[in-house]
């Protein structure tokens, strides 16, 4: 996906990047504008839990643990429904012609993102954003797991000389969840979760 390669980039660049000087007494400064807050404000959101799955995703009853999936290749229009019951209103929708897996287009709920092929839903991406800690898997894998603890309950794969850099994978077959660790070691942190088909440029 475009939008990553963008967020590595930038995130190699910051760290390239020399500190910058204390200001000097008496000068203006400039304050960052405030992140805006995730919604997950739907009108099931205090009911229902969203398991990231390498089949769609999962919507948990929290109030008993039933679990009911939203499998790739529904319509976009229930997708896009079933996320907003929990996850509030979209944030934007895109296109991308260009990219390995054929055009595509995109339905952005905070830091959840579904992807649409042909009016289908067909994989969705989960980045390090505001909103990121409302999604994990079942088993409590989610952005900010580290290599450590992911490893107690699941087999991670890495992927051997992949472009995306510290890429990996839980699970087999048709139910794969990728991933991307933000550096190597056990203490590495998940940056970027995936399933499904999704924009990525190798």
């Amino acid at each position: 996906m475009r939008k990553l390669a963008i967020l590595t980039l930038f995130a190699l660049l910051a760290a390239c990047k020399p500190a910058a000087d204390k200001p000097v007494a008496g000068e203006d400064t400039v304050d960052a504008p405030p992140m805006p807050e995730a919604k997950a404000d739907g009108p099931a959101a205090a009911t229902t839990a969203i398991s990231l799955d390498g089949e769609g995703l999962r919507f948990v009853d929290k109030n008993n643990g039933k679990t009911s999936l939203l499998a790739f290749g529904v319509p976009r229009a229930q997708a896009e429904e079933a996320l907003a019951r929990v996850a509030g209103k979209a944030d934007d929708r895109s296109t991308n012609e260009e990219c390995g897996a054929g055009p595509m287009e995109f339905t952005r709920f905070d830091a959840m993102t579904l992807n649409f092929q042909d009016g289908k839903f067909v994989g969705w991406f989960l980045g390090n954003e505001n909103g990121a800690s409302e999604y994990s898997t079942m088993s409590g894998i989610g952005i900010g797991t580290t290599r450590a603890k992911a490893k107690e309950s699941v087999s991670i794969i890495d992927v051997e000389d992949s472009t995306l850099g510290e890429e990996f994978s839980i699970g087999s077959g048709d139910a794969v969840v990728g991933g991307m660790f933000a550096e190597p070691g056990e203490a590495a942190k998940i940056d970027a979760l995936f399933a499904g088909a999704n924009c990525f440029f190798r």
